[in-house]
């Protein structure tokens, strides 16, 4: 993986082979207590196409990247607007699953002449997290991990995604994790979500039950320019448990924007 220095901070990133200026970038965050290889099975897909770049930071903190991260989505908001002006970026097309979709909506509200259009995942202008999870995670973070997959998979998706999932999430620090989730159960712009006027594409999943179809719905009435795609049968993270279906939706919406 390609590194970059952010204020002193070592940031590795997934990088598509060629990069040219002139094409918009496509930015993928991930969630909370997660990494770049939330997007495994996307970037064969993405680092090759001739119509955009591709980039996927490791958070600070997550991954293998150095720092602590931070304690609110605005924060790490800020944290990407640095990234990208220390990779030279202009057009983005910015996404996010879950927490990294509220850094998708914060950074579009407030950078929005650096944004061509925007791709939420798994994600709500609101998100909660229940206080007896929080509390796990601060008390018994293993444990925390070792149940988290019956939370944020559909039960029938493959075993060998819940294990590594653990696995990743276990590499995580707990006081990482647990402020990440802290962030995401403070983070509320439902009354400012209507101010993203750029192509959206929302995606959520009938078995979600970490951010609901509602959600989606919700950020589908409120963006005007957006389409709202449910994959059937998928949790949390869709983009693992329904690689095929979710590239084909992905890709048909970069195709219909550039």
């Amino acid at each position: 993986m390609p590194e970059i220095s952010v204020h002193g901070i070592r940031i590795n990133y997934i990088a598509g082979e060629v990069f040219d200026k002139s094409r918009p970038t496509v930015l993928m965050i991930h969630g909370a207590g997660q990494s770049s290889l939330t997007w495994e099975y996307q970037i064969d897909v993405l680092k090759n196409n001739p119509g955009f770049n591709l980039t996927i930071p490791d958070l600070p903190g997550h991954g293998i990247s150095e720092g602590s991260g931070y304690k609110t989505i605005r924060e790490y908001s800020g944290f990407i607007r640095d990234f990208v002006h220390a990779l030279g970026l202009e057009r983005l097309i910015i996404g996010g699953h879950s927490m990294g979709g509220g850094i998708a909506q914060v950074f579009t509200l407030n950078y929005p002449e650096m944004v061509y259009a925007c791709i939420l995942i798994g994600t709500g202008a609101r998100l909660r997290v229940a206080k007896e999870t929080l509390d796990t995670v601060k008390s018994d973070y293993e444990t925390f991990c070792r149940m988290a997959p019956t939370r944020s998979f559909n039960p029938s998706s493959p075993e060998e995604l819940k294990r590594k999932f653990v696995e990743g999430l276990l590499k995580t620090p707990q006081t990482i994790s647990y402020w990440d989730l802290l962030a995401c159960d403070e983070f509320d712009i439902m009354d400012e979500v209507e101010g993203i006027k750029v192509p959206t594409l929302i995606i959520s999943a009938t078995e979600d039950i970490l951010t609901p179809v509602k959600y989606g719905e919700y950020l589908n009435l409120k963006i005007r320019n957006s389409k709202l795609h449910v994959i059937k049968n998928a949790g949390h993270f869709m983009m693992q448990e329904k690689p095929e279906e979710f590239n084909r939706i992905l890709i048909g919406f970069l195709y219909s924007i550039l």
